[in-house]
């Protein structure tokens, strides 16, 4: 797999990143929400006397918008895949960093951070329009156990030259002892961070890294927390200090919404970097997050692996939780395989993921690549009185939708955007469309005005 370093200088290359001086006029969060809002390219602040930083690296383009690349396009590349890899491609690779259902071989190697810090302010981390400390984003905590290393997201802020305030899963924390250590890298490989993120939503953070498929791909080496990826950029080991901390933050990485998390206090023993260091950071909170990505496409993968083994069969397509919804909606593309199947399936998904109370079932053929015809097919194929069908008002308050985060329950909907099966092809409309609303000569003659139209504006310099 692809170290943190190379995997920019591999976005760069496809002219997927621009690289700016970082301006103290513009917070970067700010740049980076700017940025993500336009579906701007990857960006990197080059900073002169701290750590270079970059954001946007594991997001994309907003697919409202017609686009070549496509959200999954740059994580894709971190794994070593084509740019242009399908969508399932992408999922069955996540699902493969996780658990595999024994132990794997890691490979070992010199740490690539061997210069160590002062102190961990002296990494000057970015400082949001909000927040009174630098923050940590997009991290990877690593915790020892009898078992093994386990792998966990974390993010928090810097408190002081030693001390550090964080956010990580309840399920991580419960594996430390009082004075335990923890070690967080910054700038691993997109492998391990998307490791990091499955391991959080599937709840399989107590599974050690060496039962997981990442360690067969991402040489891994010791340190005073546990395993982390070789080519760390940085590296800050802290023991615990404080397991229940009096503070209050209301900041919380997209993961948050899916799996208790908790905070902690900890003590900053040691801080090794990389001669050059860059690391990811995300703008927590703001839409299109490299975070918000992160947890969708783990939480897609899961619910891809988990669905399609439970009929034993592969009738899912593919499941996608867009980012552009805040993961408050999942759609869903299946072959429909008897009367009532959709029913299943929707009731399904609710019951492996709380994240969303909004299911969309289109027709297997569907890509989701186009997710203009995704939405065309809920207007175009799902009647509202049929099907949209709603829950009795008593389910659980989904965690990611924005209403009704008091609590309180409230109805779930799923909405069958696909063709009835039973349905004889003769009644089912043709889709519209350039090819099949017109002969081969009207088709002909209007390519051949618009290339002679288009080259007289070319040739004038229109």
């Amino acid at each position: 797999m692809i170290p943190f370093a190379q995997y920019l200088r591999g976005l760069a290359s496809d002219g997927d990143l621009i690289t700016i001086d970082e301006s103290a006029d513009v917070p970067p969060d700010v740049v980076a929400a700017e940025a993500l809002r336009a579906s701007g390219p990857a960006i990197r602040y080059r900073r002169a006397d701290s750590v270079d930083l970059a954001s946007g690296t594991f997001s994309g383009p907003d697919q409202m918008q017609r686009r070549e690349s496509k959200p999954w396009s740059r994580l894709a590349l971190g794994f070593g895949l084509n740019p242009d890899a399908s969508f399932v491609t992408v999922l069955d690779t996540i699902m493969g960093l996780g658990p595999s259902g024994g132990d794997a071989n890691p490979t070992y190697a010199g740490q690539t951070a061997s210069r160590t810090v002062d102190n961990v302010q002296d990494l000057n981390l970015p400082r949001g329009t909000e927040d009174v400390w630098p923050s940590l984003t997009l991290g990877v905590a690593s915790v020892s156990s009898s078992e093994g290393s386990h792998w966990a997201p974390i993010h928090g802020s810097v408190i002081s030259d030693d001390k550090l305030r964080v956010r990580t899963p309840a399920a991580l924390s419960s594996l430390l002892d009082d004075d335990g250590t923890l070690s967080i890298a910054l700038g691993v490989p997109p492998a391990a961070v998307a490791t990091a993120y499955l391991l959080a939503v599937t709840g399989c953070v107590d599974v050690p890294v060496q039962a997981c498929g990442v360690a067969d791909d991402v040489p891994l080496v010791p340190t005073n927390g546990g395993l982390v990826p070789s080519a760390t950029e940085i590296v800050v080991e802290t023991t615990v200090a404080d397991r229940h901390p009096d503070f209050q933050s209301d900041r919380r990485e997209a993961w948050e919404h899916g799996v208790a998390s908790t905070p902690l206090s900890l003590s900053v023993e040691r801080v090794i970097a990389t001669d050059d260091p860059v690391i990811p950071f995300s703008p927590v909170g703001r839409p299109l997050a490299d975070d918000l990505q992160l947890t969708g496409l783990a939480t897609a993968a899961m619910l891809y692996r988990r669905v399609n083994d439970y009929w034993g069969i592969s009738p899912i397509e593919w499941v996608l939780l867009p980012a552009e919804a805040e993961l408050g909606i999942c759609f869903v593309a299946t072959n429909i395989l008897y009367a009532g199947f959709e029913w299943q399936l929707a009731n399904l998904l609710f019951t492996f993921s709380s994240l969303f109370d909004t299911v969309i079932i289109v027709d297997e053929g569907v890509s989701p690549h186009d997710f203009g015809r995704v939405l065309g097919d809920i207007w175009v194929k799902a009647h509202p009185s049929r099907d949209w069908i709603f829950s009795e008002p008593s389910a659980p308050a989904a965690k990611r939708p924005r209403y009704r985060r008091d609590g309180t329950t409230g109805a779930r909907l799923y909405v069958n955007a696909a063709w009835d099966p039973r349905w004889e092809d003769s009644y089912i409309a043709p889709r519209v469309s350039f090819e099949r609303s017109f002969p081969v000569s009207v088709r002909d003659a209007a390519r051949k005005t618009w290339n002679d139209r288009h080259d007289a504006a070319a040739g004038n310099g229109d």
